[in-house]
């Protein structure tokens, strides 16, 4: 669930790099709703991807998604084993960004990777098929802090947004940003005026740094806690956009950044990748065990965002697909 894209100049390398992608894919490409085998090459990566059964609906598909879906425990390998699903063919795109949207809507992809939360989702009328085996863990939304910062006051006010936030109000979030293109930061201070927070100073003489990942959900996120924290009278900076885990965690662990919102279920695959922790109290009871000792993760909250497998409707219809578990049926 790691998104790379950026509100501006990212959004305009993706744009490119989309181009791309569909230049390579070319007029071989799976057409919405499926087809034969694509010729494309470079956009393409099957080698670690399981050998498609074949006669079932999945594969006639051909999936999209990030790179490391081929080998995530709960991308094709968590599909292939708790669902019997294995796709056609597994085409690299990004990480729920606009690369994958476009590719699913003009037909380059017949099925993708995406996340709950992505208002994409019902703008194109696509179906995010049901997933009853939970093979996508939760993903609960919550603050990762350097302990050196995690105060008294720190904590009484992110428990607070972490008390208040749900699923709902992180999609609305992301129909504001990234539909509406609302700046995050204005969205930010607008959400907390509807939470009415406390008027206290609790964070009175910390100073801490937040960053964010480099996608728009986890900038606004990053927003929230850094404006509650700086009204609570922290002295507060911002560091956006960094980037992957790869750069944060380490950025978090050297005191570069102090505080990250994070996602519980992909947090805990970045540091156990042995973990079948599934629902959200075992996820994160695991999670607490598995980080760092100069890490720490403090309340969850109710929203979650989610990895889910999308298809459009004209897809959904032809295969009368409901669920993940209706890929693996004959066609």
């Amino acid at each position: 669930m790691t998104r790379t894209f950026t509100r501006l100049a990212v959004a305009t390398a993706a744009a490119a790099a989309s181009a791309l992608l569909l230049s390579a894919c070319g007029s071989s490409g799976s057409s919405s709703g499926g087809s034969g085998p694509s010729s494309s090459s470079g956009s393409s990566d099957t080698a670690s991807a399981p050998a498609a059964k074949t006669g079932t609906i999945a594969s006639k598909l051909i999936l999209g998604g990030p790179p490391e879906f081929k080998t995530r425990v709960d991308g094709l390998p968590g599909l292939a084993k708790n669902y019997g699903v294995t796709f056609q063919k597994f085409t690299v795109t990004d990480v729920g960004g606009p690369i994958t949207v476009n590719a699913l809507k003009n037909g380059q992809v017949d099925a993708a990777d995406l996340f709950t939360t992505d208002p994409s989702i019902k703008a194109n009328n696509f179906v995010a098929l049901a997933d009853p085996k939970s093979n996508f863990n939760a993903q609960n939304v919550l603050p990762l802090i350097e302990k050196s910062k995690a105060t008294a006051g720190v904590k009484q006010v992110l428990d607070f947004i972490s008390s208040k936030l749900t699923t709902e109000a992180l999609l609305d979030l992301d129909t504001q940003v990234q539909l509406n293109k609302v700046d995050p930061d204005k969205a930010a201070r607008a959400y907390l005026q509807t939470l009415n927070p406390p008027t206290t100073t609790p964070a009175k003489g910390v100073t801490i740094t937040v960053g964010s990942a480099n996608f728009p959900e986890n900038e606004t996120l990053a927003d929230i806690y850094a404006d509650a924290l700086s009204a609570a009278g922290a002295t507060v900076s911002k560091k956006l956009n960094i980037g992957s885990r790869e750069k944060y965690i380490p950025a978090l662990q050297s005191g570069d950044i102090n505080l990250i919102p994070e996602y519980s279920g992909v947090l805990l695959q970045y540091f156990d990748k042995t973990s079948t922790a599934a629902s959200s109290a075992d996820v994160f009871a695991a999670l607490q065990k598995a980080l760092p000792s100069k890490l720490e993760v403090l309340t969850q909250s109710q929203a979650q965002d989610k990895d889910a497998i999308v298809v459009t409707a004209a897809t959904a219809a032809k295969y009368g697909l409901k669920s993940i578990a209706d890929l693996a049926k004959t066609s």
